[in-house]
């Protein structure tokens, strides 16, 4: 039996490496401009992946708790209009999912808007909804990622990543998350 002992280790430390924001998900988070790499990007959302094409006995399972990726994606204030470089960070992602087609299950990737405090909480939701189906129009159109893979959801400005500063742009984002079993 053979091992590839740089898959565990890689996945032990991706594991370590990755702290849980809720007791039910795990966060990788891509800020400041960071590239998002495909292949980290995949090994995070599909570990179960790296056991798919293998001839030995691999250990690698589905994830049992949801897994989220945070990304700046930026819209101009009041707009769900993807910016070309929103366009181009969501390149990576894209051809991740595009690379899953006939493997994830309908609604397993739950695209989130999120908002700053700004506005109203109906207002927030709106268009935190119309930004999440604008990531998955891009996608469907762009990458050719399965629609019923895909499903967008409005947060509004419900869950604050810095409740401290509630109108901070860093709360203005978009989370690709994948449902756990």
């Amino acid at each position: 039996m053979t091992f590839n002992r740089s898959f565990i280790i890689a996945g032990l430390a991706a594991m370590l490496a990755i702290p849980a924001v809720a007791a039910e998900r795990q966060t990788l988070t891509f800020r400041g401009g960071a590239p998002i790499e495909p292949k980290a990007l995949n090994d995070f959302l599909f570990p179960e992946a790296q056991c798919e094409n293998v001839t030995y006995q691999c250990l690698s399972v589905r994830p049992s708790i949801d897994r989220s990726v945070g990304v700046e994606v930026r819209f101009p204030t009041a707009s769900a209009e993807l910016t070309p470089a929103a366009r181009a960070q969501l390149e990576p992602i894209g051809k991740v999912l595009a690379a899953r087609n006939g493997k994830l299950n309908p609604g397993e990737i739950v695209i989130e808007g999120h908002t700053d405090a700004r506005g109203s909480a109906e207002l927030n939701r709106k268009l935190s909804e119309k930004r999440a189906q604008a990531v998955v129009e891009h996608l469907v159109s762009a990458h050719k990622v399965a629609p019923a893979s895909l499903q967008a959801v409005g947060r509004g400005k419900e869950q604050l990543r810095e409740g401290s500063r509630p109108d901070s742009e860093v709360n203005r984002r978009v989370e690709l998350v994948r449902k756990a079993n």
